[in-house]
């Protein structure tokens, strides 16, 4: 019981007593005549009275003072919580919504004049990433097979490859490379996709080696 009640309670406690105190007259009541064996009763003075009430509103008084288990005085070495700390409404955690890390851009790559052949690329590859005939190629290269890494060949600027779509893959999607494999090789999977594109996607740098397990992005 707080403090604050224990004294609200005394102080309406005295008035009540006062108040009753103050009600009866100064001036002595006519004593009634008793009955055949009721006994009489004399009203106290008014001092009297009030004197009664205040030694009665005392003892009131020291028996909230009295200390109890769990009152104020055990624990009067813990904090007092205020009002502000019981009226506190705890706040809701807001979560941040997951968005999706969108790709950067991809560079505009054109269908070049020379190209050096690279590991794991092969005419074919080539002809269908730049929009060619693969004949055309070849015989522009004289060429009758696969040219070794390092290779320069010229790319035809005119026709086109024959089929109509040159995907071979769906993308964009991911890649989870294998022990061994290059960009070159798995731009040539998707088809029509560039090397220098899944580079500039995936934030690589020369010499682009990968590692197996490794996940890349496809433009």
């Amino acid at each position: 019981m707080s403090m604050k009640y224990k004294i609200g309670m005394i102080i309406g406690m005295l008035f009540l007593i006062l108040i009753s105190a103050c009600e009866r007259p100064a001036s002595k009541a006519p004593i009634a005549k008793p009955e055949s064996g009721e006994a009489i009763v004399t009203p106290l003075p008014i001092d009297q009275q009030i004197l009664n009430a205040t030694m009665t509103a005392q003892a009131i008084m020291k028996e909230f003072n009295q200390p109890t288990s769990g009152s104020d005085a055990d624990n009067k070495d813990e904090p007092q919580q205020t009002d502000q700390e019981e009226t506190q409404i705890p706040t809701a955690i807001m979560t941040e919504e997951f968005t999706p890390t969108a790709l950067p851009p991809t560079p505009e790559l054109t269908k070049p004049e020379v190209y050096t052949v690279k590991q794991g690329e092969f005419p074919f590859c080539l002809a269908r990433r730049f929009d060619v005939d693969p004949d055309d190629l070849l015989s522009k290269n004289g060429l009758s097979g696969a040219p070794a890494p390092g290779t320069e060949l010229k790319i035809p600027q005119s026709g086109s490859f024959p089929a109509e779509n040159r995907a071979l893959l769906d993308h964009p999607d991911t890649w989870t490379v294998s022990a061994g494999e290059t960009i070159y090789q798995i731009a040539c999977a998707y088809g029509d996709v560039y090397p220098e594109a899944i580079i500039a996607v995936n934030g690589l740098v020369e010499p682009y080696d990968l590692t197996a397990g490794q996940i890349l992005q496809i433009p």
